[in-house]
């Protein structure tokens, strides 16, 4: 224990000169912000991958990547004096730091002590970030705007490259996979982190790309030669479902890309029948949202409407089953897509009615398409599309994916139309005094007129997604054994 809490504190010390002393330099001598900042956070990301072989107990590494996230925390949140190589005093940017080290800190706390999993995680993120941040700089003309940032398809292809060479140093000398195995695997974890890093919030990737490279690189010990074939299939898959889903103008290009890098994972860590219900019943209503109404009016959705009706019912689960193994996880993801079928079809078929839907908060009618509204048409659909998609969950699950569709896509529905109806919020328009749902209307901000000012659509499904996930739990949990 003493050897380790003495590793890890000069491990600390050590990364912090380095941050602080390889920047100054740098900027001594004309380097720009840009290289003050990754060349150092580089360097630091192979010392933390070195310092991961030199400590045995987990408690000692947990404790001080937990110490440095809060400490972290607190000096960007006090805003100190910004330093060449560390911060530069934008939250954003500077909010990196301690990505990184709760990214860490995930890591050692899921897979501890499987080191060459973390340590791959750490130095995947430390030198494809920096490399992919330093390409698109000075090459990148292919801008990318996603996840409130910035990016260039440049900077990805340089992060791919950087990561699928030190992970295949990793699978192949760290895991001893054969050379076939870890193309695959280094493949996988190259394409999946390179998209993770395009599309995620600012800073949030130094959060995300240690863990999930850990988890890859944990399951790989056990992959076999038909999983490393799927492997390889599920990047082919995710990549041919991108130039589909924008030429259909089902989602815009962050959100085609989202797509594909959850449908990749799904079939990559669950199979097959982890991504088929979702791609059929996505692909049902998206075409019910385009049925008779003119191209314009439908729309295409965008990455936060994927990340929530196919990111959380789907990636969150086959995560869930790839780190236990445990089929409940499938059950959960029946529900979450149940519940969010369910109150899409409600909608869609809805506004068939030959009457305006009832406001279950005011019990009035209301605008065909108003959140929290319900008719006799749109209830019937909700069933209809809870049970469709529990019966064709039934074909890879057993026959208990029936109660589960139906029953998490009720409850979440209701959920929906209860949150929708109280707390969601609504805004009025200045010009045209219309109560809407959007932030702009008239071509003019909005102005706030009920419910919670952060409750907008996307939050609302979540809940509703998030209901039918835990209702699947519950039904499988009281069934299943």
């Amino acid at each position: 224990m003493s050897h380790d809490l003495a590793v890890a504190g000069g491990g600390v010390l050590l990364i912090a000169a380095v941050l602080i002393v390889v920047g100054r330099a740098l900027a001594r001598r004309g380097a720009g912000p840009l290289v003050t900042r990754k060349i150092p956070h580089a360097l630091c990301g192979v010392f933390a991958a070195l310092a991961a072989f030199q400590l045995s107990h987990g408690a000692v590494v947990a404790g001080v990547l937990a110490a440095a996230t809060v400490a972290l925390t607190i000096i960007v949140e006090r805003g100190l004096i910004p330093v060449p190589g560390v911060f530069d005093g934008t939250r954003s940017r500077d909010y990196g730091l301690v990505g990184f080290a709760a990214g860490a800190l995930i890591a050692v706390l899921a897979f501890w002590p499987d080191r060459i999993a973390i340590a791959a995680g750490v130095l995947v993120l430390g030198l494809a970030d920096a490399g992919a941040a330093l390409i698109g700089d000075r090459y990148g003309r292919h801008r990318v705007e996603a996840g409130g940032g910035v990016r260039s398809l440049e900077g990805s292809l340089g992060f791919v490259v950087i990561a699928f060479a030190v992970s295949w140093a990793f699978c192949r000398f760290g895991l001893e996979l054969n050379t076939f195995m870890a193309v695959s695997v280094s493949l996988f974890v190259a394409i999946t982190t390179a998209a993770v890093e395009l599309l995620v919030l600012p800073a949030a990737d130094n959060l995300l790309i240690t863990p999930w490279v850990a988890l890859l690189l944990h399951v790989a010990r056990d992959l076999s030669t038909d999983d490393a074939l799927r492997w390889l299939a599920a990047l082919a898959f995710g990549c041919a479902i991108v130039p589909f889903m924008l030429r259909m103008r089902w989602l815009d290009l962050p959100g085609a890309l989202g797509g594909g890098l959850i449908a990749g994972v799904a079939v990559g860590l669950g199979g097959w029948p982890w991504i088929i219900p979702a791609a059929v019943f996505f692909s049902l209503t998206s075409l019910l949202t385009a049925y008779r109404r003119p191209t314009r009016a439908t729309g295409m959705r965008s990455l936060s409407q994927v990340a929530v009706n196919a990111g959380l019912p789907v990636l969150v689960p086959v995560i869930g089953y790839a780190f236990t193994g445990d089929p409940l996880w499938y059950a959960v993801s029946i529900g979450g897509i149940a519940a969010g079928i369910a109150d899409s079809w409600a909608s869609e078929i809805g506004r068939f009615s030959a009457h305006e839907p009832l406001s279950v908060r005011t019990w009035t009618r209301v605008p065909k398409g108003t959140s929290g509204a319900v008719s006799p048409l749109g209830s019937g659909a909700t069933v209809l599309g809870a049970l469709a998609v529990g019966a064709f969950g039934a074909l890879f699950g057993g026959v208990l994916m029936v109660p589960v569709g139906l029953a998490a896509g009720i409850l979440g529905s209701l959920v929906d139309t209860a949150i929708g109806a109280s707390m969601q919020a609504r805004f009025s328009c200045a010009t045209c005094g219309a109560t809407v749902e959007e932030n702009l209307h008239c071509g003019a901000p909005t102005r706030a007129s009920t419910g919670w000012r952060w409750m907008g659509n996307d939050a609302v499904n979540a809940c509703a997604n998030l209901a039918g996930m835990v209702v699947g739990l519950a039904v499988f949990g009281l069934f299943g054994s």
